[in-house]
């Protein structure tokens, strides 16, 4: 797991040092729009046994295999020097719906019992044939292996991924595809293609009377972090950080919510489901509002229990433990989390017009809103040291970023709403990249410095006073 946000630490300067730090190691190009396109958080996993699986291969058992099954050409072919023919027996087809044009990375749960039966022939939306057939083998145990040449650039739209035989007896389990850069783990996490109505993409007829957003496609305040975690639904969840927000929550907590834009396409009376991680009494809370409607502190389960969940689980909103539902005209409507506990975790909604909780990951839908305090590269955190100051600013703020990262580098500007309001580029050089950054014309508010290079994401929350 990956956290984008961290306690921010101030580290002081004198003038001298200061001025040596810039004048040795920042390299400012200029600043670019801030109109660039966002990358959106997408992840999904695949069932082999699940996919369109030609006549020449086999669905086996496996207890070790997730969904207790795996695909494996048949005996008797191979085709190590070229792809086999391109004909529907020869191959296992997957389809799926991409939100936005990315480089996406492609991961297989594999095993392999000899060096002569660990490859496959991999094409994504009918390109040419890539042959993967580097480290499958893992001591004869499943295992996620990266497809060579990940990432693949997909387009918008519907996309197909095939995998052909090559070698003999290579079992294929699952298959994970995201814009993420993380592996993913293990074997519990839902996948989207084993009945038709887990897609709401595909399918939409089958989602006409409910709504499914993720956590991290809402407009974020400066108070939620954003964490990868590829066994969570779209590999990413939501935490609120800083003091807790016990009171009702006034028109002067802008930073601590989380807004979500959602249609519904049918009136009627609708329930509202988290998918959500409360590990203590200390940690189990959210402030909810729908559209205008009253503040509803949700910390109980429904009879009035503390709201206590064993990893991540479903509960329905409700008010001090009664079943609560609400009615909702045909149209648009807002949905605002405000943070009341830190630490309660935030992975899915789900607004439907059925009182029963969903299961697993719930169904899958392509709604993630442009949001630059989710972005889907790794954190730096783990090996970068980046320090603001002053915080609080009024005039002048200075960055300090110590990683072992290199060249292109972008430092944005962000809002409390997840607006990147000022983007500039640099090209490091070296260790450190310092410079001071003018926010005298902002208004006073919340704000985040978000650094951003291939090697991964790094951020810090300020204030202008």
């Amino acid at each position: 797991m990956t956290h984008i946000y961290l306690p921010n630490r101030r580290w002081f300067f004198s003038p001298a040092t200061l001025l040596s730090l810039l004048f040795l190691f920042s390299t400012s190009i200029s600043a670019q729009s801030s109109g660039e396109q966002l990358t959106l958080p997408f992840a999904v996993y695949l069932e082999a046994e699940c996919g369109e699986v030609g006549e020449n291969w086999e669905t086996n058992a496996d207890e070790t295999a997730s969904g207790e099954s795996y695909v494996v050409i048949k005996p008797g072919f191979s085709s190590l020097s070229e792809a086999p023919d391109d004909i529907p027996e020869n191959r296992v087809r997957f389809t799926v719906n991409v939100q936005q044009e990315n480089r996406y990375h492609l991961w297989g749960r594999v095993l392999s019992s000899s060096g002569a039966e660990d490859s496959y022939w991999v094409r994504i939306n009918d390109g040419e044939w890539v042959k993967w057939f580097n480290r499958l083998r893992y001591r004869n145990e499943w295992t996620w292996r990266e497809v060579i040449e990940s990432p693949f650039l997909i387009p918008e739209g519907v996309a197909t991924i095939d995998f052909a035989f090559r070698e003999p007896n290579t079992k294929l389990d699952k298959v994970y595809l995201s814009s993420l850069r993380q592996s993913p783990n293990g074997t519990k996490t839902s996948a989207i293609n084993c009945d038709e109505e887990t897609d709401c993409t595909a399918y939409p007829e089958a989602c006409a009377d409910e709504a499914w957003i993720e956590g991290e496609c809402g407009t974020l305040g400066a108070a939620w972090s954003y964490t990868v975690d590829t066994e969570t639904s779209n590999s990413g969840y939501l935490t609120p950080t800083g003091p807790n927000l016990l009171t009702e929550p006034g028109d002067d907590a802008e930073g601590d919510r989380v807004v979500f834009e959602t249609e519904v396409s049918q009136a009627g009376d609708y329930y509202l489901d988290f998918l959500m991680n409360t590990p203590d009494k200390g940690k189990n809370s959210f402030w909810v509002r729908v559209d205008d409607g009253e503040w509803i502190n949700f910390s109980n389960e429904l009879g009035g229990a503390d709201l206590l969940t064993d990893g991540f689980e479903w509960r329905q909103v409700n008010v001090g433990g009664n079943a609560t539902s609400f009615n909702l005209n045909s149209g648009s409507h807002t949905i605002t989390v405000v943070k009341r506990e830190s630490g309660t975790k935030l992975d899915k909604i789900h607004l439907g017009r059925s009182a029963e909780l969903p299961t697993g990951f719930g169904k899958f839908a392509l709604n993630c809103q442009e949001n630059s305090t989710t972005p889907t590269r790794p954190s730096l955190d783990l090996i970068a040291s980046l320090d603001i100051f002053p915080n609080p600013v009024k005039h002048s703020l200075n960055f300090n970023l110590n990683a072992p990262t290199r060249g292109a580098v972008s430092v944005n500007l962000v809002d409390i709403t997840g607006r990147n309001i000022r983007q500039m580029s640099y090209v490091k050089t070296s260790e450190i990249l310092a410079d001071e950054l003018d926010v005298a014309n902002l208004p006073m508010g919340y704000y985040r410095l978000l650094i951003v290079s291939v090697d991964g994401v790094v951020s810090r929350p300020f204030i202008r006073q």
